[in-house]
């Protein structure tokens, strides 16, 4: 028997239907991709590259949705505590602050954080880094940085790679806080160019964060 034509466009309508339903549930319960905008996470993530964000692993809140439901303020679904050198995407209570940023994890609530001379002190014990060598990068303005490039161990155990253009920087020495219960501390890999709890983007609550990106 022949389809009519109304049956045809019914299918259409429920496959076209069924795949942006589908995308829509993946988008906000499981994964989304984010781009990179600057250069605060070099040389673990390099400007302009894209990457997936999981957004499980801590649980849902507000933030986590694709627009801010306001009932949902100060609610996380399914919660699970962030691990030290999780590289995470999360919003800024900071008023300027009109979108997500990247950053790695490096204080956990109730965690004592000094910097001293650009080495970083977690609970009064200064984190191991190792020297590696050299590394530089040239801007969109052809200008070339360069870094001295280390291997930072933090106290769970995580490895992972920093760059310093010198210990000498306005953010390389801050006096020892304390993080607050249900607050997190953020750094970039990039030490002497990011934008995050050392400065203007402040301490960040659980409810903020949005996702974790994996990276080697």
């Amino acid at each position: 028997m022949k389809k009519s034509w109304k049956f045809r466009l019914w299918q259409i309508f429920r496959v076209v239907f069924l795949g942006v339903f589908i995308s829509f549930i993946l988008k906000v319960f499981v994964f989304e991709k984010y781009k990179i905008f600057s250069v605060s996470m070099l040389p673990t993530m390099s400007s302009e590259e894209w990457d997936f964000v999981t957004k499980f692993d801590y649980g849902y809140s507000r933030f986590t949705l694709p627009f801010n439901i306001s009932f949902l303020e100060g609610i996380r679904l399914f919660p699970k505590q962030p691990k030290r050198g999780d590289i995470i995407v999360f919003r800024s209570n900071h008023p300027k602050a009109r979108w997500a940023f990247v950053k790695r994890l490096i204080g956990l609530p109730n965690d004592k954080i000094k910097l001293e001379n650009g080495r970083l002190y977690i609970n009064g014990k200064i984190v191991p880094r190792t020297y590696v060598g050299e590394y530089s990068y040239t801007d969109r303005r052809n200008k070339t940085f360069n870094f001295s490039h280390y291997k930072e161990t933090l106290p769970n155990g995580v490895t992972h790679s920093i760059i310093e253009i010198s210990d000498d920087k306005f953010l390389d020495n801050i006096e020892e806080f304390q993080v607050p219960e249900g607050y997190y501390f953020f750094m970039g890999d990039n030490r002497d160019q990011s934008e995050d709890s050392r400065g203007g983007l402040g301490l960040i609550p659980f409810e903020n964060l949005i996702g974790q990106i994996r990276k080697k």
